[in-house]
């Protein structure tokens, strides 16, 4: 049933509701950095998405409350010995949300959904191991094309271009998991709204206030349904940290995440038992135009990477856990090429004279500067890092104008490439190197930078198509010494994932990195 009185249904909802029968529905209430541009897993993207999405469907693989690989949809597997061939065995009796039957088919339709170039959908680059993946994005075969099939109703076999040691963990992505495909071409793309979505996770979308909350339900027909503890989860939107932390102290929301570094100390004293802090597998980083003057000279892009003081920043600025870092790839998924430069090791002021030339090199002095702007989103800590930047820039003569764009049109001005400068963070849907490195891939969605390099492009290739791990992890090194030699970005900082938690919240794990609501209970 669905109340108009949304005040009224808000605050019911924050101290939990009570059935007809009395008997107390369990209510968690999660903060999320910002509103969803759509609530379709092939489309949407970000930290909301994340959670909430993995709330709303199970891929073929799935992740334990501890983060580790454990059967989702499908009950087992096999793997060939040339680990070119994966079968999937689904489990008997799934269903989808409205009742209907979950079976092999909607594996493939999901699969040839994401790659289909009619769709544009930004996922497609995350499945390119499976074969033929690759020449039907460029449009060159049809999606039925690709390698994968319904053996019959509960066996799903996907075949690989190469090996991908890492493919288990693309299957526990949610741009992976089934798709409904009578829902979608029902609706179209409204499919994915209220009254229309159907999901085989073990929530379903009940309600979506735009800017204010997204309401989901315990899905009766997920696989696990009797152990799930949680009866509906609220997703709020709130941009603002401060005013995040603010609801959470009046116990508005039981989780906030993002938390602003200056206040962890004060968190540590008074609220330690609530407080978590876990290393992130992902990267701060900026994305540099490399089509775009002035940035298309590689020499200004190196005078910014030498400008900047990311030990300041760590240590000054963010004092949050997080560790600089001189490589896209954060140093535990590392490929064996421990990245040199040249400039690594110098003073300070000798880097600056050397950006200063650099400059100078490419036709800018005084009088006529290097002018850019650098896009951010509204959160605080990419706030202090870019007037941080702003002014260690300014030592080399560079103006920077700081532009706060919003979360939605950030990436906007990322995807038609109207930006000089733009803060950016990227977490890895699996825990290998390639996941970073594909950002930079010329034919990668998420390549923003206009990068394109035949050699960078070819090193992922030959990484992919080796046997030998010492081999692919050599050559995934060379990768990332040539595209930092070429400065398309600026890798900042490995950043540390800061939590508040409810005591009221049971079973939260620092080492998980979904934190899954279906592992969650509420004890009040």
């Amino acid at each position: 049933m669905r109340v108009c009185f949304k005040f009224f249904v808000l605050i019911l909802a924050l101290n939990g509701v009570c059935t007809a029968a009395g008997s107390k529905i369990n209510v968690l209430h999660r903060g999320s950095a910002s509103e969803l541009r759509s609530l379709d897993p092939q489309v949407a993207i970000g930290n909301t998405a994340t959670g909430l999405m993995a709330d709303l469907f199970e891929g073929l693989v799935s992740y334990d409350v501890a983060g580790k690989l454990v059967p989702g949809a499908a009950e087992s597997w096999d793997i060939s010995n040339d680990g070119l061939t994966y079968t999937f065995y689904l489990r008997k009796g799934m269903h989808w949300s409205d009742g209907r039957g979950l079976a092999a088919e909607d594996f493939v339709y999901s699969f040839q959904r994401v790659v289909d170039p009619a769709n544009a959908l930004r996922g497609a680059s995350l499945i390119f191991p499976i074969r033929n993946a690759v020449a039907i994005v460029r449009g060159e075969l049809p999606p039925s094309a690709l390698g994968v099939h319904a053996e019959n109703a509960l066996t799903v076999k996907i075949s690989l271009t190469n090996p991908a040691p890492y493919f288990l963990e693309i299957l526990a992505a949610y741009s992976t998991a089934p798709m409904p495909s009578h829902v979608i071409e029902k609706h179209g793309a409204g499919w994915s709204t209220p009254g229309k979505m159907v999901t085989n996770g073990a929530y379903v979308l009940e309600e979506w206030v735009p800017n204010t909350y997204y309401r989901l339900v315990r899905n009766p027909f997920y696989r696990n349904a009797s152990e799930v503890a949680i009866d509906e989860v609220y997703y709020y939107p709130v941009p603002d940290i401060n005013t995040a932390i603010k609801r959470y102290r009046a116990g508005e929301l039981d989780i906030v995440l993002n938390l602003p570094p200056n206040r962890l100390e004060w968190f540590q004293r008074t609220m330690p038992d609530e407080l978590w802090v876990s290393n992130a597998v992902g990267i701060r980083y900026l994305v540099l135009n490399t089509v775009k003057a002035p940035l298309d000279d590689v020499r200004v892009r190196v005078a910014l990477d030498l400008a900047i003081d990311r030990e300041l920043i760590v240590s000054r600025i963010l004092k949050d856990g997080s560790t600089p870092s001189l490589r896209l790839v954060p140093h535990a998924l590392a490929s064996g090429s421990e990245i040199s430069r040249n400039e690594e090791g110098k003073p300070r002021q000798e880097k600056i004279a050397l950006a200063k030339q650099l400059l100078s090199d490419a036709g800018f002095d005084k009088d006529q500067p290097v002018r850019i702007t650098l896009i951010y989103k509204p959160l605080e800590q990419a706030r202090r890092v870019v007037i941080a930047l702003q002014a260690m820039w300014r030592e080399i003569g560079v103006e920077t104008a700081l532009v706060n764009t919003g979360s939605q049109g950030l990436l906007n001005r990322l995807t038609t490439g109207d930006f000089n400068v733009a803060w950016s963070t990227y977490y890895a849907p699996f825990n290998d190197a390639v996941a970073f490195l594909l950002l930079l891939a010329s034919d990668s969605s998420r390549n923003y930078s206009g990068y394109a390099q035949p050699k960078f492009d070819a090193l992922l290739g030959d990484a992919d198509r080796t046997v030998s791990p010492e081999e692919r992890a050599a050559r995934l090194g060379q990768a990332e010494d040539l595209a930092l030699k070429d400065h398309p970005v600026i890798p900042l900082f490995v950043p540390a994932r800061s939590y508040l938690v409810s005591p009221r919240v049971y079973g939260w794990s620092g080492g998980s990195r979904l934190h899954l609501t279906r592992h969650l209970k509420i004890v009040d």
